[in-house]
């Protein structure tokens, strides 16, 4: 099969990390499994030994072909499907999600997957290494941003191992990396539901000017800006903060304040 460039296909080939990633997954008993992007069936092999029940997802009809030859017969299920329309419901929650994501697409989808809050038990997915570093940063860190933020909101991001770009077809000019989040329970306790996307164009809107000051980021006047300098200051924090010196917890006390 030719892999696609339209698609951002990069086929992993190395079974050892395929391997490697499915057994990451922390599922047990009956949890739901749905495996985003499937492709040639690398990683989905090593899934239905674990999962025969599982959910895949794959936008390529071509892909889907192969899928089925590779799998044979079982009680998994293919959705031919683009997952940014696909409605994650389908494969059963609570659900455990895992995937080698396309780098063009790769953050979007770990959004979407992350906006369905406690009906996700986890997600393992597989990005540029560079997205994944980002991704488990810390406060006080040049790596530290929105999506460091958005994603530390929903569980602590942890780093798993990386993968060389010698592991795909084609090989990409960059190596990849595997994280995972297991997430918190109870999030709407932590914040209600219906205003989680204040709370994430507020973090957005700080991280727009990132060399400056988080109270002259956030404050349009004065008196705004006295009023942030105060909470920074009550948290503990510099009042010179920029928005990199907060991490996931101080950047939701932040919002719950103001």
């Amino acid at each position: 099969m030719k892999p696609k460039k339209h698609l951002g296909q990069h086929f992993l080939t190395a079974q050892t990390y395929a391997k490697r990633i499915a057994y990451s997954v922390p599922a047990h008993g009956n949890e739901s499994i749905l495996e985003i992007g499937s492709g040639q069936g690398a990683l989905s092999i090593f899934l239905k030994e674990r999962f025969p029940d599982f959910h895949l997802v794959e936008i390529d009809p071509e892909a889907v072909d192969v899928l089925n030859k590779k799998l044979g017969n079982g009680s998994f299920c293919i959705h031919q499907e683009d997952v940014l329309s696909f409605d994650f419901s389908r494969a059963g929650f609570p659900l455990h999600v895992v995937g080698n994501l396309p780098y063009s697409v790769g953050a979007m989808i770990i959004k979407k997957t992350l906006l369905y809050g406690n009906n996700i038990i986890s997600c393992t997915f597989m990005v540029q290494r560079e997205v994944a570093e980002r991704i488990v940063s810390s406060a006080h860190k040049k790596t530290n941003s929105f999506l460091t933020i958005f994603c530390g909101f929903f569980g602590k991001p942890r780093l798993l191992f990386h993968v060389p770009s010698g592991a795909f077809f084609p090989k990409p000019s960059v190596d990849s990396s595997v994280f995972q989040i297991i997430i918190e329970k109870n999030l709407d306790l932590k914040l209600e539901v219906q205003i989680w996307n204040d709370y994430f164009a507020f973090v957005s809107k700080g991280f727009s000017k990132r060399r400056k000051q988080i109270a002259n980021v956030l404050g349009d006047t004065r008196e705004e800006k006295d009023r942030i300098v105060k909470i920074l200051i009550d948290l503990g924090l510099n009042p010179l903060s920029r928005p990199e010196d907060l991490g996931a917890d101080e950047w939701l006390e932040l919002f719950k304040r103001l």
